[in-house]
């Protein structure tokens, strides 16, 4: 049965010399498509999704789906027989050797990574007005505040969404998540792209008011 989870855009991106496939999903769908995209999900991803509110279940099902729909592409298999499953820590990880899976949602966007020979991560946030508030949030690391203090004010609000995707993105790709404090990963206020923690760090192509960040690293090359 074809899935009917609407993507807004496919895309490459490249990190350390990987062709990573991004998926860029709408998670605005209405009831119809969500019901289609929950039909393809396990027992156990419907229950997992059905712990929350009608907007988190939503949420949920759509990326869940469309995860499998983009791992049914690199497999050539249907979206219901894709061998995933879902880590302790909840990170998503493809049943197949060489292959491996990241998502992120911000809001009513989601995003769905799918790499090979290489492990990685991905992360989505919407920009929110800039307030000297997040220097005391606890996740950035002294010279992080610094630098955010230093930019232009007008570039501060871009510039903290980027830095917690591009922790999130290695955090993911580690496979810790935020059971990891956050300010041991330091990452290069105000740039999009470069080396984090040992991972490669491109900027991911976004819709205004977003920001995502990709961390990759070859399989023979992954940080420890």
């Amino acid at each position: 049965m074809p899935l009917a989870v609407p993507a807004a855009s496919c895309a490459d991106a490249t990190a350390a010399g990987v062709r990573v496939a991004v998926r860029l999903v709408d998670l605005a769908a209405d009831d119809r498509v969500t019901a289609r995209a929950a039909s393809v999900l396990t027992p156990a991803e419907l229950a997992r999704a059905r712990r929350g509110t009608p907007a988190v279940q939503r949420r949920r099902v759509l990326l869940r789906a469309a995860l499998r729909a983009a791992l049914a592409t690199e497999l050539g298999v249907s979206p219901r027989a894709v061998p995933v499953r879902t880590t302790p820590s909840g990170r998503p990880e493809a049943g197949v050797p060489g292959l491996d899976v990241s998502c992120s949602a911000g809001g009513v966007l989601g995003l769905v990574a799918v790499g090979r020979d290489c492990r990685l991560g991905i992360d989505l946030e919407q920009v929110t007005p800039w307030t000297p508030d997040v220097l005391d949030e606890g996740w950035l690391d002294p010279a992080e505040q610094r630098a955010l203090t230093r930019l232009p004010a007008t570039a501060r609000a871009v510039a903290t969404a980027r830095a917690w995707t591009q922790k999130e993105a290695v955090l993911k790709a580690r496979g810790t998540g935020l059971l990891e404090d956050p300010r041991t990963t330091v990452t290069p206020i105000g740039q999009p792209a470069g080396t984090v923690a040992g991972w490669s760090m491109s900027d991911v192509p976004v819709p205004d008011g977003w920001v995502a960040s990709l961390a990759v690293a070859r399989d023979e090359e992954r940080p420890r």
